[in-house]
């Protein structure tokens, strides 16, 4: 088997996100299960070399209108959808597998018939539809090629419950299209980061000796992801936290100093560390250190720290938005709260610490849950049995519609 994977930004090439991740991790996984992978992707925003044995790469650059942000989104990625498409209408390919709105320009060859590889879709997290209307109505002609790219479709890719029920609301599909599969981690490979002698090295940089509890949160700092209201959280309950209590924070963006003003505000400027980006070795290693996995955030995708805290057997206190109540089971491997509930919060984290046995077990249940429904031993079982399902199935094409003019 063939399989085309078409991804705006793949890890190592873009960004550090949950898609580039997803993207690299996918086709690496399948290559391992003897198919054949061809990624398409858009050219590299930094310097860097392919170092992925047996993954055929195609980078495939397109005309741009010189803008930022949201119009680069908007008038940009469908145009590099679009010349993509064609890329691989000339390979031998049996599936084309499409993260986001790349699938948008292939639907458009399906539509007139000059392409013939069943397409798959994983819209990776709905979230765009579901912020400001400022924004919706910025992201619209998005949202257009999206719903496109999902007529056209044979299946649609739901990476957590939620999103179930989204793809058919917001993408105008029948349920009937969906599949739920998960989006995989590799607990060994996890697990393998781990080293004594690298957490010594973090104790002793970071002063983590004698430091309990220690809280751990990972993530972009930005408004939605809730970390200032972990801030107002942990003030609420100063008085009742052990004097050494810890916060480390991992990530960057433009929330930082508003985060670093709260901080002295609130005189925690010997409780909470603002690490930064970090490498993978030292992310791994702190969720090995931490006590508690902390996600306030608002608005989340398939979240992929979350299950990466799981490998680590880390207890977890989430908000339940997006895919985190797939990976929280109330009670058993952590405690789940409204998202901006901040007395909630800080009554949960009270309540886990209160039992360091109680941690501990749900500490293993997180990672027996990990195992068992996230490792991608298990999701790339499903995700071939999909593949093989849109093969055999003819799936008849829609009435042929006029792509949108974007």
């Amino acid at each position: 088997m063939h399989v085309a994977l078409l991804s705006r930004a793949v890890f190592g090439l873009h960004g550090y996100g949950g898609m580039e991740r997803h993207a690299l991790e996918l086709a690496r996984h399948l290559t391992r299960a003897n198919v054949r992978v061809t990624i398409v992707t858009m050219p590299p925003t930094r310097d860097a070399q392919w170092h992925e044995p047996g993954i055929d790469l195609k980078i495939v650059d397109a005309p741009r209108f010189p803008v930022r942000g949201i119009p680069d989104r908007v008038l940009n990625y469908p145009r590099w959808s679009q010349a993509a498409a064609r890329v691989i209408a000339a390979l031998p390919v049996d599936v084309v597998h499409a993260q986001g709105v790349g699938g948008y320009g292939y639907a458009q060859l399906l539509a007139k018939g000059v392409a013939h590889a069943p397409l798959v879709v994983n819209p990776q997290g709905m979230e765009e539809f579901k912020t400001s209307l400022a924004k919706r109505t910025a992201y619209l002609p998005l949202h257009m090629a999206a719903r496109y790219a999902a007529r056209y479709a044979s299946a649609l890719i739901a990476a957590d419950a939620l999103t179930v029920h989204d793809i058919p609301r917001y993408l105008n599909v029948p349920p009937e299209k969906v599949v739920l599969i998960p989006n995989g981690v590799d607990v060994d490979a996890a697990r393998n980061w781990v080293s004594i002698d690298v957490q010594r090295v973090l104790v002793q940089r970071l002063q983590l000796a004698q430091r309990q509890p220690l809280l751990l949160s990972v993530g972009r700092l930005e408004q939605n992801k809730g970390f200032d209201l972990l801030l107002d959280a942990l003030a609420r309950i100063r008085s009742a936290l052990p004097s050494k209590w810890l916060w480390l924070l991992v990530g960057d963006g433009p929330e930082r100093a508003a985060l670093q003003e709260k901080i002295r505000k609130y005189q925690f400027r010997d409780h909470v560390r603002l690490l930064g980006n970090v490498d993978d070795i030292t992310l791994h290693n702190l969720y090995e250190l931490a006590t508690l996995f902390v996600h306030p955030t608002l608005f989340e995708g398939s979240s992929l720290v979350t299950v990466e805290a799981m490998c680590h057997a880390r207890p977890l206190i989430g908000a339940v938005v997006g895919g985190i109540p797939d990976k929280i089971v109330r009670g058993q491997n952590g405690y789940l709260v409204p998202p901006g509930d901040v007395q909630a919060l800080a009554d949960k984290i009270l309540l886990a610490l209160r039992d360091q046995n109680r941690l501990r077990a749900m500490g293993n249940a997180s990672y027996q849950l990990a195992c068992t429904r996230f490792d991608w031993r298990v999701v790339i079982h499903q995700t071939l049995a999909l593949y093989q399902s849109v093969l055999q199935t003819q799936v008849p094409q829609p009435q042929r519609v006029d792509a949108p003019v974007l």
